[in-house]
């Protein structure tokens, strides 16, 4: 766990123990032993909502397809760099194989034409007050990183659905999009886009499979578990 989110833990009272102010610098030592136990980042047990603009959604897509990877495994890599950074990723996934892997999780989809192997569908639906070109995202992903993020997100004074979305797109499509992403990726999303992330009613229709579509014509979220 790195400083500056285990500081803030403490001062929540997450985590025993009064903080510090530190006297001299941290060695790298020292960052490397602040990383703890992370087994628990094998299992994505909570859900996080937010929405894409449709080139971020398409290049997620084209992305996790040529590194031969579901989407959900791409956003929890993401997050991990972006938490974590990309060198503890390396290292824990050296200890844990497949860390951020499907294989322990609800997968995240969007409205595919066919299964994935040894996948059930469980509900496709569409949303369609969250706006044009606003793609919703839902993905299964560890209880710590959540709260991590959720952390690094009030520092900045963002919610979390924004922060990670901040993450995603300036991942994906670099962050010289975001000064002027609305002008650039015309994302106009109505309040009915937050009010989904924060889990609030939002009328919602199960679509039968005769009813998906493309999701450049319509809004729909898609969950899959093990079957």
């Amino acid at each position: 766990m790195w400083p500056f989110i285990k500081q803030q833990k403490r001062q929540d009272g997450a985590i025993d123990g009064p903080t510090q102010p530190r006297s001299r610098p941290m060695k790298f030592s020292q960052l490397l032993e602040g990383m703890g136990d992370f087994s628990d980042l094998a299992d994505h047990d909570t859900a996080m909502k937010f929405w894409l603009p449709q080139p971020a959604l398409e290049a997620l897509k084209e992305l996790s397809a040529i590194n031969g990877e579901s989407a959900s495994e791409t956003l929890r890599q993401f997050f991990a760099h972006h938490c974590y950074s990309i060198y503890a990723f390396h290292m824990m996934n050296a200890k844990i194989s497949g860390l951020f892997k499907d294989h322990r999780s609800i997968m995240f989809s969007r409205g595919p034409s066919n299964n994935p192997v040894g996948k059930k569908r469980v509900y496709t639906y569409w949303v369609p007050e969250l706006g044009k070109n606003v793609m919703p995202i839902k993905v299964w992903v560890p209880t710590r990183i959540r709260n991590d993020l959720q952390i690094l997100a009030a520092h900045v004074e963002l919610n979390l659905s924004q922060y990670v979305r901040e993450i995603v797109i300036s991942r994906l499509l670099g962050h010289g999009t975001l000064p002027y992403r609305p002008e650039m990726l015309g994302s106009t999303p109505l309040p009915a886009a937050d009010d989904w992330c924060d889990g609030k009613e939002v009328p919602m229709r199960q679509l039968s499979p005769d009813e998906i579509v493309p999701h450049e014509e319509v809004n729909t979220v898609s969950e899959w578990v093990d079957g």
